[in-house]
This record gives C-alpha cells, structure tokens and sequence, in this order.
C-alpha cells in the first residue's frame, strides 16, 4: 500500500510527484477520494501491512490535502458519534458537505449515511435519516452527483447482488429505485450486475464503465439519460483505442471529457494506463425551452384554455394540441364548425341587408 500524492498534467498529458507537507494519512486502499474548493479530502480505507497480514484494519478518519500548498491536514476534533470505521465505500460532494454511504467494516457490509461541512464551522459528524426504497448493504460500488440527487448502480451486496439504479435526493433525504422499462420502451437494458465499476456525471447523463460482472470484465461504456430514464451502450468512434476491461479502475470528469486510470485488468495485472473519452459537445437541445417561451408569449397562440373557477387562462397551440391529444383534437374541430356556422349566418344576414330583404 502506498501514501503518496501524484499528479496528472492533462493539457501537458505527463505525470509528476506532487509536493507535499504535513504528516499523510498513513498508507491504505479501498479509501473515498473528493475535491471541494480547492482541497481533496480523504475519509477511510483499509490500512495495515497487507505482506505480513498484520495490523489489518479499516480507518475512519478524515484527512484534508489543500491543492495549493501540498499541506495534509487531519480532522481530528470532532465531537460526538463518528462513522463506523469502513472501506470501500461511496463518497460525494453536495451543499458544501462531505457524504459518506455504505461500505465494508470489516464484518458485514453496510447502508447507512453520514454527513459532515467542510466550511470549517462543523465538529460533529451527522448520521443521516434515510427514508424511501435505499439500496441493500452493499461495498465496491461507485455513485455520481447530478442536479440534486446522488446516484449509485449495483455493486457487492452478497446473494441480493443486482443491477440496480437507486436515486438519492439530498433535499428529501429520500431514496427511491429506478425501475428499468426497457421492454417497453424498446431500449437497450441496464448493464450487468458488477462490482469495482466507476460511474460518473456530465450533464444529464450517467455513465458507467468496466468492473466484474459475473467473472467478466466487460469493456462497453454504458450511458444513462436521467430525463428520458433509458440505457444505451456508447458506440466509441472507428479511430478510437478502447480500454479494455477493468475493475478498482478510477475516474474522473474535467471539462467535456472523462478520464480513466489504472484497475486491475486481465490474468490479475495492474495497470498504469490512462484513457480520454470526449463527451459529445454538441450544442443543448433547446426545444423544449424555445416552445415554453412560445407559448408564454402568448402573441402567436392561437387557442386559450379557461380552467377552474378562478378561470385561469392558459395559451396554446391547435397544432401541437391536435397532434398530442384526441379528444381536444375533437372538440376543437367541432367548435371550428360552429364557429364556421356561426360566420356563415352572419354574412347571409349582411348581404339580405345590402338589398333589403331581410
């Protein structure tokens, strides 16, 4: 195990030894790794001498790294409970705290929560309420932060192991499951159970790559659309060189493009590669904002809605209504044949009138 600190130039692609003061966090593996303002914190793992099979245990602790300086800093004056001691476990970064969830403590696997600030003004760690569908006790498993939710896909969860997507909502604290209807939307199906995967976050899209599944080690880099709730598989470009598959592999977002480093691929080997994967940087979809701001100008609709007793007017469009909805598609063909009716009385009575026959 080692405790050292390296850095990836990515702009230079080069490598180098970051400079560091203060007494580190003491070697481990299977420890959570995030950066906040400035600062990479470290919480947990498994430390001991792994050759001699001695003094072999899991950390709680809280180490910070500030990227400025190269100082390490410990967290050692909190008050009150703390998290169980724990490795592979999930870590995220959401309203300036650091959340810990599930993980290994060296018995049995777990599911609970905990949180902590990292603005400086918190001594104490906060065992998080967890309400709704949250996932079962599980470890080696990764989680992605989008909008206000924190996602985590399967990992080793003993004989429950699954494919599952589960959704946390920070706000709520509510956990719920994300059901796969891929049978009846005709989509490709989740990815296969794993575990040592990584998944990460850009935009409104997750996407998950390698780990073990079912004593494979597949190498298709999955993506799932948070607003549509669909799976697909990445066809990677013809001039593309795909990493193979991996597992305890690491990743990372920076700009519009994904880097993968490191796992253990095939026959047990190590790796030192590091792979690049460009996102699609093609311009936001803004139709749906563009027909919303249509229709709040109200100046080219053609159809208002009267709702409720308070009579609420709503604007819209006989087109994209008639295309979206039967039955308003009938009563609007019905009112324009009144109205036509209505139009054609009008102008028989006006010409009876131009020669006084009325």
């Amino acid at each position: 195990m080692l405790n050292d600190v390296l850095r990836f130039d990515v702009k230079e692609e080069s490598w180098g030894r970051a400079f560091t003061t203060g007494t580190p966090p003491a070697p481990r593996y299977h420890h959570s790794a995030v950066v906040h303002h400035g600062s990479m914190f470290i919480f947990g793992g498994y430390t001991g001498d792994i050759y001699s099979n001695s003094n072999l245990r899991n950390k709680n602790d809280l180490f910070e790294y500030k990227l400025s300086n190269g100082q390490w800093v410990e967290w050692n004056k909190f008050e009150g409970r703390l998290p169980p001691a724990r490795s592979a476990h999930g870590a995220a970064i959401y309203d300036d705290k650091l959340w810990i969830f599930a993980g290994y403590d060296g018995n049995a696997r777990l599911n609970d929560m905990w949180c902590v600030s990292l603005n400086g003004d918190s001594t104490t760690w906060e065992e998080v309420v967890q309400t709704g569908d949250h996932p079962p006790t599980s470890c080696n498993f990764p989680v992605a932060v989008a909008g206000d939710s924190m996602f985590v896909f399967s990992g080793q969860s003993g004989a429950r192991i699954t494919n599952d997507l589960y959704e946390f909502h920070f706000k709520e604290k509510r956990w719920r499951k994300i059901t796969s209807d891929h049978i009846l939307k005709g989509t490709p199906p989740p990815p296969q159970r794993r575990y040592g995967h990584i998944m990460v976050a850009h935009e409104h899209h997750l996407y998950v790559f390698g780990g073990a599944a079912d004593s494979t080690l597949p190498n298709e880099l999955h993506c799932y659309d948070i607003r549509d709730g669909t799976w697909s598989v990445i066809t990677p470009s013809t001039d593309s060189q795909s990493p193979s598959g991996r597992l305890f592999h690491a990743a990372a977002v920076i700009g519009d493009a994904m880097y993968i480093f490191g796992g253990t691929v095939d026959n047990n080997v190590r790796s030192s590669e590091m792979y690049r994967f460009q996102f699609s940087t093609y311009q936001p979809c803004s139709l749906k904002d563009d027909f919303g701001n249509l229709l709040l100008n109200g100046k080219f609709c053609d159809v208002k809605f009267v709702l409720g007793e308070k009579r609420v007017e709503i604007n819209g469009h006989m087109s994209i209504i008639i295309a979206r909805c039967k039955y308003l598609h009938q009563k609007i063909e019905k009112a324009k044949e009144m109205l036509a009716a209505q139009v054609s009385e009008v102008n028989f009575k006006q010409s009876l009138s131009q020669f006084n026959l009325e």
